[in-house]
This record gives structure tokens, C-alpha cells and sequence, in this order.
């Protein structure tokens, strides 16, 4: 797929990336099956509840008419297939719908990815063709941001995965730190650390995203002081927080409460999220 500003000029520069190349093929019936299991998750689920916050500090509500769970579905399916002009074809037809940005990030590509990430937890497709669609999706999300093309060097792919002092549910951090890396991003991780700490590293080198992770809600007012602290000492005047974790998924709005801009409540979903925050940044400079 060849998008401008996006992060893969071509599918097979990412397999080259991995040492191989391979062709991905369609699923046969057991993927349908799958899908069609996953359809409450997508329509009920990941749409309506995904929280971005912005200037206003308000949740993005369901649009009176969006996409629908086809579109969503064929999204998810061409992005890891190798039909790159139907991939780009499909996404242009829904863009055309003239559907707000907020709406396509919103209830377009975001539940494409959560929906990648369930056929993932249900093998009916792997690591790698998972982080393809991302990557794929990624590029769409760049392409949505501006009435220009971003290009690469305006968009500074680093992040900061943290896990709070006393957390112990730390995968889902791993997680999503290992799918923004092999999207492109250069990312750090800190776990267990004070909030001085963390601010110490967005003082000492730009970051564009800090994703916190918060799986218990009595531990808000902890997280609240370090997104505070990271905001307060950050070298990028920009820079945008995303929230997740158990508690986060249980109750969104847990995130506008300890000051964060977005949530993402898996690791593909959270790369979309993340690509967001970013190339809004570079749309405001």
C-alpha cells in the first residue's frame, strides 16, 4: 500500500522489514464464523464507547449515522490481505460518505483495529498480519489528519509506555509498546517508577505520546499526579496522553478524570489512538 506520509510505502517493504515475505491469503469459512461472533464487540463495544478527548474535554458521541459493521469488517479483512487497491478503494468509498474525522477515527478504524485484535485472540490470524493492519490503518489515520499529506519527518514517532508504581498487570503496556515498535515508533518503557521520574524523561527528550496504564481506580489520584507532573515538565508543549487498562475499560470517563486526552482500550486500538494524538500535534505546529 503506497500512502503518502504513511508508515509502509509498500506491504513488502514491511515483510522485507521482518526478514521474510509472504502471501497473505483470505480466510476460509472459519474466519467468518469468527467474525460474525465478534460483531456485538464491534457495533456495541469499541465504537460507541471510545473515548478521545479534545480542546473542548469532551467524549466523542456515536455519529446519528456512521459506518457500519460491513465496512468495519471488510476494513479489518483487506488490510491484512494483499489487494492494496481495493484496500485503498474500500477506505476512500467510506471516506467519501462525508463522515466527520472524529467519525472515521472514531467508528471506522479504531473498531477495524480492535476487531484485527480479536481475530488475533482468536488465531484466526497472526502477529504479523495483525501488525500489518495496523501499520496499514496507521497510514490511513495519517492521511485523514491533515488537508495535506504529513510526512515522515514531521511525524516523531516516540512514545512513552508507563506502568504506575504497584501495578502489576504490566502485558498490556509490553503489549501495546511492542505493536506502536514494530509500527515505527521508537518507544521507551517505565515501570514501577515515581512520577519525577517520569517526568524527568519527557523533560530530557521529546515525546509525542505517553500511554498510562491504570488497572485499578482507587489508584486515579496517583495517575492524576503523574500526568499532571509529565505535562507540567514535557519538552514537547504538545504533548498527548493516552490512557488504558482495566480500570479505564470499565469506566472511559475515568480518563478525562485523571487528565488524559484519549483511551485506548487494546494494543491495536491504542496504535490507531496514538497515531491520532501525534499527527494532530504535527497538524498544530
Amino acid at each position: 500500500m503506497s500512502i503518502d506520509g504513511g508508515i509502509y510505502r509498500h506491504a513488502s517493504d514491511v515483510c522485507r522489514a521482518v526478514g521474510r515475505v509472504r502471501k497473505l491469503t483470505r480466510y476460509p469459512q472459519t474466519s467468518a464464523e469468527a467474525v460474525s461472533r465478534l460483531e456485538r464487540v464491534v457495533d456495541v463495544d469499541i465504537g460507541p464507547r471510545l473515548v478521545l478527548f479534545h480542546h473542548e474535554r469532551q467524549p466523542v458521541l456515536p455519529p446519528a449515522v456512521g459506518p457500519n459493521r460491513d465496512d468495519i469488517q471488510r476494513l479489518a479483512i483487506l488490510v491484512i490481505g494483499t489487494d492494496e487497491a481495493e484496500t485503498v478503494a474500500h477506505f476512500e468509498r467510506v471516506r467519501a460518505q462525508g463522515h466527520s474525522y472524529t467519525t472515521l477515527l472514531a467508528h471506522f478504524l479504531a473498531p477495524a483495529a480492535h476487531l484485527l485484535g480479536e481475530l488475533w485472540r482468536q488465531d484466526v490470524c497472526d502477529f504479523f498480519e495483525v501488525t500489518i493492519g495496523v501499520g496499514r490503518l496507521q497510514a490511513f489515520m495519517d492521511r485523514l489528519t491533515a488537508p495535506e499529506p504529513i510526512s515522515a519527518a514531521e511525524v516523531q514517532r516516540r512514545a512513552l509506555m508507563i506502568a504506575l508504581p504497584g501495578e502489576t498487570h504490566l502485558l498490556g503496556v509490553r503489549m501495546v509498546a511492542k505493536f506502536l515498535e514494530v509500527t515505527g515508533w521508537d518507544v521507551s518503557v517505565e515501570e514501577q517508577l515515581p512520577a519525577e521520574d517520569n517526568a524527568r524523561t519527557v523533560a530530557s527528550e521529546w515525546i509525542g505520546v505517553v500511554g498510562l496504564s491504570l488497572s485499578l481506580a482507587s489508584r486515579a489520584e496517583l495517575a492524576a499526579r503523574t500526568v499532571s507532573a509529565i505535562r507540567g515538565a514535557s519538552m514537547n508543549p504538545h504533548i498527548a496522553i493516552m490512557a488504558g487498562g482495566s480500570a479505564i475499560n470499565e469506566n472511559p470517563e475515568l480518563a478525562l478524570q485523571i487528565g488524559a486526552d484519549a483511551v485506548g482500550f487494546d494494543a491495536p486500538t491504542a496504535a490507531i489512538v496514538a497515531s491520532h494524538l501525534l499527527t494532530r500535534q504535527a497538524a498544530m505546529r
